[in-house]
C-alpha cells in the first residue's frame, strides 16, 4: 500500500515537474501559456494582446507577445521569466539592453530595481517599486482580486519624462496600465483575459 502511495505521488510530482519544464518557467502573476489573450479597454478603443508563440533571442527562451488594434499587430516584445523576476528583452525590431525587469519574483512591498537601458538608440533609465502587493483591483464585473502595483515613477524614456503603474493579478496578468507622457494620462484596463488552451 505505502509503495503504491509512493509511486503514484512520485508519478504526480513528474508530470507536475514536466508540464512546468514544457512550459518554461513562468508565474501566476503574468501567466504566458500559448494562445493566451488580453483584451484591454483603451479610451473608446479595443487593444488585444495574445501569446503568439516562443522565440530564442539573446540566449534566452523569450514569450512572443503581439499587440493588435482593429485585428492587426501594431507591436510584438519578447519577454522571458526568471527566478528573479519577469523580463522585457525586445520591442519591436529592438533589442533592450539589458533586459528591463518589469516584476520582481517573489513580489514584496517596497522592493525596487533601477533600470538604465537602451531600446534600440534610445535610452531607459529609472526605478521600479512595488507600491502594494495588496493592492485591490476590480474587474468590469465588479468583482475583487487581490494585486501586486508597481510603479515607476519619473523614468527618463528616450528624454521625455514618464511614470508607468502597473496591476498584476494571479491568473490574469497585467490588468491595468496607467502611464504618463508629457503631462497626458493613458489607461488600459482589462475587460477579458482568456487563458490559452
Amino acid at each position: 500500500m505505502l509503495r503504491t502511495l509512493r509511486l503514484a505521488v512520485g508519478a504526480a510530482v513528474l508530470v507536475a515537474a514536466s508540464t512546468a519544464l514544457a512550459q518554461g518557467p513562468a508565474t501566476d502573476l503574468f501567466p504566458l501559456k500559448a494562445k493566451s489573450k488580453w483584451v484591454y479597454k483603451v479610451a473608446d478603443q479595443e487593444v488585444v494582446v495574445e501569446v503568439a508563440g516562443t522565440e530564442k533571442f539573446n540566449n534566452e527562451d523569450c514569450f512572443k507577445l503581439d499587440t493588435k488594434v482593429g485585428g492587426q499587430v501594431k507591436a510584438s516584445e519578447l519577454y522571458y521569466v526568471k527566478a528573479d523576476g519577469v523580463y522585457r528583452a525586445k520591442v519591436k525590431d529592438d533589442k533592450v539592453d539589458p533586459a528591463v525587469k518589469i516584476l520582481q519574483l517573489p513580489p514584496a512591498k517596497d522592493a525596487a530595481w533601477k533600470i538604465d537601458s537602451k531600446v534600440g538608440t534610445q535610452t531607459v533609465k529609472g526605478e521600479f517599486k512595488i507600491v502594494n502587493d495588496k493592492a485591490k483591483w476590480k474587474d468590469a464585473g465588479g468583482k475583487e482580486y487581490d494585486a501586486v502595483q508597481v510603479d515607476g515613477n519619473d523614468l527618463d524614456i528616450a528624454g521625455t519624462k514618464t511614470t508607468v503603474k502597473q496591476w498584476f493579478v494571479a491568473g490574469k496578468g497585467i490588468v491595468k496600465l496607467s502611464y504618463v507622457i508629457q503631462g497626458t494620462e493613458s489607461t488600459l484596463e482589462l475587460k477579458e483575459y482568456v487563458e490559452g488552451k
